[in-house]
């Protein structure tokens, strides 16, 4: 799977519709900085992932990425949208389109069943765009600058899944829920403990009160009014009581908020229904019906008016039939005393006097349409500012019919407040009376807490049996429960063992899995030679559950601390180069490279052209955008079109408007065969 076009309108710096067809075998960009090489590459990302992955900052001085996606310059593009067209080797084509108003015409598993096999790494897509597009800004940052840990977590990306990767969820899982279980256990074990305190509270507070007897006459006076005698005795009418405290607050709660929102109502009822509001509706109503009336009137002017020119370019249409016929007999003339249309007998005069008489109705006909269309033009003249009026009338009665709206909405909020607190509807439009209600439920609240607490306290001793005989069975539930608590902690210390144990094993399989990318990385850094003395790269994996992956040079340095700027980024391209060839998980045989020869002198830069054209030759389709017309001169020579996979470059430059767009595109046309061998043969020249 190869690219085979990239189609963008109104996207980044391009506003016109731009068409960038790739070559089979290799495509070069070239152009200044800030013309939209780069965008080339966004376009291609974009379409496949839906966001551009370059940027460090999501957002900035309240503006973020997607803001800058698509055109903002000056102009309006025909369209916003993105197009990147993928083609396999039997000729089945593939494409994406994205678009600004309606996203993506395929879905992400549409996506990755076409560019994907086998077994792919989690998030796919983007894993795929982070190793096929190597950027001139994160060859260092996603190579030498990664930390150990992230620069594993790449590789393995990189590589796909690995088998027994179901083993590790499963071992996951089987922790999962071990510690799930260990967390309702402990939850049960902190509530009986909280049990168990509460009641040693209890039984304290119950022995104290058992010393004291008051008067308790009062107290239970209030209780009968709370609650009858008939629910029971004494302790099950207390338990009655205690339990409906809570509503009895909520119920307080209820009434004071809708105090508060009717007499809130009521202020907006009086505004809205002020004499003066009520006039206004009544003059924007009036306003609307009279500009209804004014527009009908001018409506039925311009209809009578279209029927009667209808009817007057019918009658033209006769004219320019008699017209014709008119003509017609003038050039014949009469026929042996005949008319040369009826065959009646006529004289010379009266033949005259016929055709006079048809040219005058012919100009009275063509009076008429003329007449007919102007009366019509004056009538939908005379219809515009009837239609303006009305909706100005309209407008200015939905803003009265809006502030209504407004009232009636406030007004079922005030009666939903009633319904949800259970409250007496015949408060609704009395809120200074139910504040007295309030005030009444309040002091009674107030009297009945009073009592509970007194009547309960002369119950004391009868309660202290009971709670003792509570604690008791809340000192037996916690035993029974912290029994529980350790077996559940001896099964997530089995649990993680296993899971760590799991992970282990995948580890290993990774390590064989990445003894594959240590010749790709070593030979590509010999290639690209990044250092003159050292010569060769290592990398080593460390760590159990916490992978760590580290690279060094000559004696155990760390290339990123030791290397420059451009040797740095060098060996990160030879990094990243190896990583992209060690992916078997994906059939996009496609390699861009965004600008890779910043900061790299043209010793190196001689040597990624020969790496790219062994990776040409070697079947994989490359597209390199550089700024350097003679490094793509060289490109263009030493990646070698063919028949089969030609070259193409493109020049891109921007606009007077600001505007990116293709300045020229040239087909790199193959060696015809034989070329040498005809050169060699050729006659030496005298010199």
């Amino acid at each position: 799977m190869k690219l085979n076009y990239v189609e963008m309108c109104g996207f980044r710096g391009f506003r016109e519709k731009v068409r960038i067809d790739f070559g089979g075998g290799f495509t070069i960009i070239t152009g200044r900085n800030g013309v939209g090489k780069s965008t080339i590459c966004d376009a291609v990302e974009y379409a496949v992932l839906g966001e551009l992955g370059k940027y460090a900052v999501e957002t900035s001085a309240k503006e973020s990425v997607s803001d800058y996606v698509w055109w903002r310059g000056e102009g309006v593009p025909a369209a916003h949208y993105v197009v990147v067209a993928f083609i396999d080797e039997d000729g089945e084509a593939f494409s994406v389109t994205r678009t600004r108003e309606g996203g993506s015409d395929k879905t992400i598993a549409e996506i990755e069943a076409a560019l994907c096999q086998g077994a792919v790494p989690d998030d796919a897509l983007r894993q795929l765009c982070k190793t096929a597009i190597i950027r001139d800004e994160w060859i260092a940052a996603l190579s030498l600058d990664l930390t150990e840990t992230q620069r594993f977590e790449l590789v393995r990306a990189a590589l796909g899944s690995i088998e027994g990767a179901d083993l590790g969820a499963r071992a996951k899982a089987v922790l999962s829920v071990a510690e799930a279980s260990l967390q309702r256990v402990e939850q049960t074990y902190n509530e009986a403990r909280a049990q168990l305190t509460a009641g040693l509270v209890q039984l304290s507070q119950a022995s104290d009160s058992a010393s004291r007897n008051e008067d308790v006459s009062a107290a239970i006076a209030v209780l009968d009014l709370a609650v009858p005698q008939t629910a029971g005795d004494l302790p099950q009418r207390l338990d009655i009581a205690r339990r409906d405290l809570p509503r009895c607050r909520r119920r307080l709660e209820g009434i004071g908020l809708a105090i508060f929102e009717g007499r809130e109502v009521i202020a907006h009822q009086r505004e809205v229904h002020s004499p003066q509001a009520v006039e206004a509706r009544r003059q924007a109503a009036e306003a609307v019906a009279n500009a209804k009336s004014r527009l009908s009137e001018a409506e039925t002017l311009v209809e009578r008016a279209s029927r009667a020119l209808e009817v007057e370019q019918s009658a033209s249409e006769i004219a320019a039939a008699l017209s014709a016929l008119v003509g017609q007999g003038e050039t014949l003339g009469l026929h042996d005393g005949h008319c040369p249309l009826c065959a009646a007998d006529r004289t010379q005069h009266q033949f005259q006097a016929g055709l006079e008489a048809a040219k005058a109705r012919i100009d009275s006909l063509a009076a008429g349409v003329n007449s007919a269309r102007t009366a019509a033009e004056v009538a939908r003249a005379a219809a515009i500012q009837p239609a303006l009026d009305l909706a100005e009338a309209e407008r200015r009665w939905n803003e009265h019919a809006h502030v209504l709206d407004l009232l009636r909405q406030r007004e079922q909020a005030h009666v939903e407040i009633f319904e949800r607190y259970d409250l007496d509807f015949a408060f609704v439009t009395d809120p200074d009376g139910f504040d007295v209600q309030m005030e009444h439920e309040r002091n009674s609240l107030i009297d009945l807490e009073r009592a509970l607490n007194a009547l309960e306290a002369s119950q004391a001793v009868g309660r202290l049996a009971s709670v003792d005989a509570r604690v008791a069975t809340l000192r037996d539930q916690v035993d029974r429960t912290a029994d529980v608590l350790t077996v559940r902690q001896n099964a997530v210390a089995k649990a993680k063992s296993l899971e760590k144990s799991v992970r282990r094993s995948a580890g290993e399989i990774i390590d064989e899995r990445l003894a594959l990318i240590s010749p790709l990385l070593n030979e590509l850094y010999q290639r690209l030679r990044p250092h003159s003395d050292w010569r060769s790269i290592e990398y080593s994996i460390r760590g159990d559950v916490r992978r760590l992956l580290s690279l060094k040079v000559g004696n155990d340095l760390n290339p990123q601390f030791v290397f420059s700027s451009g040797q740095r980024r060098a060996a990160g391209l030879a990094f990243l180069l190896s990583v992209h060839l060690a992916r078997s998980w994906t059939r996009w045989n496609t390699l861009l490279l965004d600008d890779p020869v910043q900061h790299i002198d043209d010793f190196r830069a001689l040597h990624l052209v020969e790496v790219l054209a062994a990776f040409r030759h070697g079947g994989r389709q490359i597209v390199c955008a550089v700024e350097d017309e003679a490094l793509a001169d060289l490109l263009c020579r030493r990646l070698l079109s063919s028949t089969e996979a030609g070259g193409r470059r493109y020049t891109i430059d921007t606009g007077p408007d600001g505007s990116a767009g293709i300045l020229e595109a040239v087909d790199i046309q193959p060696l015809p065969a034989g070329v040498l061998r005809n050169i060699s043969s050729m006659p030496q020249m005298a010199g």
